[in-house]
């Protein structure tokens, strides 16, 4: 199918590469943030009730017309809903789907409660499904992640063993059995984000969210944020640190639920200043790829010319540099790739006609092929 010139043009202008919203994610910019209206749905509103858990509560962005993201919640031993509402609230308030749920037995033990989150997520998806609710097809059932409060939080993780499908974890004060944990209990490529207190008397750090993390495969993206003098309650106030512990949990879900790789930097060791209101901050992330921040501060500039193009493009950096390149047509194929120096030219004679995108590191550049 030929495409129309006069179309072609058209996206040309009005096509913005994303990348350029990195330079907006900032520390900053993350605390002062302006709070979406919530609204919420219970199984009195027509939510179903899962046979692995008892009561659930939808809190979710009002009037928000796009795929939300999900993260279900789970309370701990003896614990109800109310208890990691204000984590569902604050996420809500950020825009994301939060859904906490309760347990048949108060008395459960992590492995019940991880049941619990994989039978809650199967109420999402159901919820997407049901026409008469607010959410009707507005649920993004592909990125849904599970998370909860001590027991809950430790059988968060043992859901993502069970389910692979489950796109990340949050391990509120986790706590598992200390006699039957071993490393395969934890072995699950679930991007997996522990918070702890440093003087947890019901969890010890020494004994469950320091061995989680350790027993997690460094192949699975991780990170532990242990908090100042916390204690087993502390991690359940998202504003704790001055907002830092909120922080933290935003930008992993951005990242991992999301797919917004920006937020990558605002989770690293060296680029934080969260980590100042930790005791500890493990993380095994690598945000290596070169950032628009990072080309900023390193004196970089790409520029690609020219934008209607014969036969190639030239590709120029301010220092010497190599780097991979991709094309991609309108429709989202890679028609070329390789790698490319400063001054290098890519040849596009044997492009047809049309509009392509080509893709330095997380530039985005888009050329017209004559």
């Amino acid at each position: 199918m030929r495409i129309p010139i006069a179309f072609l043009i058209f996206l040309f202008t009005q096509v913005t590469p994303s990348y350029s919203q990195c330079a907006s994610v900032t520390v900053e910019n993350t605390t002062n943030y302006t709070a979406f209206t919530l609204d919420s749905l219970a199984e009195s509103d027509g939510l179903r009730n899962g046979p692995d858990y008892t009561g659930a509560t939808l809190y979710f962005p009002a009037n928000e017309n796009g795929q939300l993201k999900s993260i279900i919640l789970v309370p701990g031993y003896t614990a109800t809903q109310t208890s990691i509402e204000g984590w569902a609230k604050y996420l809500a308030s950020r825009g994301f789907l939060c859904m906490t749920i309760g347990t048949n037995s108060l008395y459960e033990f992590p492995q019940a409660r991880a049941n619990a989150l994989i039978d809650a997520m199967e109420t999402l998806r159901q919820e997407n499904n049901r026409t008469l609710s607010p959410l009707y097809q507005k649920i993004d059932t592909d990125n849904i992640a599970v998370g909860g409060w001590s027991m809950g939080g430790g059988g968060a993780q043992l859901a993502a063993k069970i389910d692979p499908t489950i796109k990340a974890v949050f391990a509120i004060a986790p706590w598992l059995l200390e006699s039957t944990l071993s490393i395969s209990s934890l072995n699950h490529s679930a991007p997996l984000l522990i918070i702890s207190g440093q003087l947890d008397q019901i969890a010890p750090i020494n004994r469950h969210a320091d061995v989680h993390y350790n027993y997690t495969p460094n192949t699975t993206n991780k990170l532990l944020f242990e908090i100042s003098g916390g204690n087993h309650y502390s991690p359940l106030n998202p504003l704790t640190g001055n907002g830092d512990v909120g922080n933290i949990a935003y930008a992993w879900f951005q990242l991992f639920l999301a797919s917004t790789d920006c937020y990558c930097k605002l989770l690293n060791v060296a680029n934080l200043d969260q980590n100042s209101t930790s005791s500890k901050y493990l993380t095994n992330l690598n945000c290596t790829t070169l950032s628009e921040k990072e080309f900023e501060d390193n004196k970089i500039k790409v520029q690609m010319f020219p934008n209607v193009a014969e036969d190639g493009l030239t590709v120029y950096f301010s220092k010497p540099y190599a780097i991979d390149y991709t094309v991609n047509n309108v429709l989202g194929q890679q028609v070329k790739y390789g790698k490319i120096n400063a001054g290098d030219k890519i040849n596009v004679n044997e492009l047809s006609t049309g509009l392509y995108f080509l893709r330095l590191e997380k530039q985005v550049f888009k050329f017209l092929k004559k």
